[in-house]
């Protein structure tokens, strides 16, 4: 949907019919980028006979430790997400209440599309700490993979009561009550809550304004 991630993805992308989540940027997203930038760099440079390298460390969006990658030819790269579970484990093991492991627990198995798994660590950290949007917004997400609607809805509502100005959570319920409830009037409701929070210069503003348009026009010819 992973900047308004703490620990967090949370965006659901608005194009109708779409079921991509835009999440900030994720682990794996991180990885790919830099490896883009760097296949850019080595192009360029060979194209010119200089080859630099950096010794700069790639730094990850959360605490979590990142494993290694691995890439080639048609290869995509890769997270070592079962090491971030082990770790995370690990630290849960000591401490079953440490709230920073169970995001980034949930977080890993969001971006490994193990949405249930997502959904009980997310709800062990909200047990702990209610009043995070990000997280709560991240399990609406999970729910809305799992075509559990309703649930994703009372979660995003639930982000947006504890943070009025929470803008994935207000975004994303517009999202699912109109392209999965075809909920139009709720849709609108929730678009037009989303626009009274959100900035004039936000990239979301125009789609939006444009699905509102389009669900009263639907609306009025019925």
């Amino acid at each position: 949907m992973k900047k308004n991630r703490k620990v967090s993805k949370s965006e659901i992308r608005l194009k109708s019919g779409s079921d991509n989540a835009h999440r900030g940027i994720s682990r794996g997203n991180m990885i790919l980028i830099a490896f883009v930038c760097l296949l850019v760099g080595f192009i360029l440079g060979a194209a010119v006979a200089i080859l630099k390298t950096s010794s700069q460390p790639m730094v990850a969006p959360t605490a979590a430790s990142m494993g290694p990658t691995t890439g080639g030819p048609g290869k995509n790269i890769t997270v070592d997400y079962e090491e971030e579970i082990r770790l995370s484990k690990s630290i849960l093991e000591k401490d079953p209440n440490n709230v920073q492991a169970l995001i980034n627990l949930g977080n890993v198995y969001f971006d490994t599309e193990r949405y249930q798994e997502a959904i009980d660590a997310y709800s062990k950290a909200l047990a702990i700490n209610p009043k995070n949007p990000d997280v709560r917004t991240d399990m609406g997400i999970m729910y809305r993979k799992l075509g559990q609607f309703d649930k994703a809805v009372e979660a995003f509502r639930q982000a947006a009561q504890y943070d009025p100005r929470h803008l994935n959570s207000r975004f994303n319920l517009g999202i699912v009550l109109e392209n999965d409830k075809k909920d139009f009037q709720a849709a609108i409701q929730a678009w037009e809550d989303f626009l009274k929070v959100v900035s004039p210069d936000d990239e979301r503003v125009t789609m939006v304004r444009q699905e509102i348009q389009a669900m009263k026009a639907a609306v009025s010819k019925k």
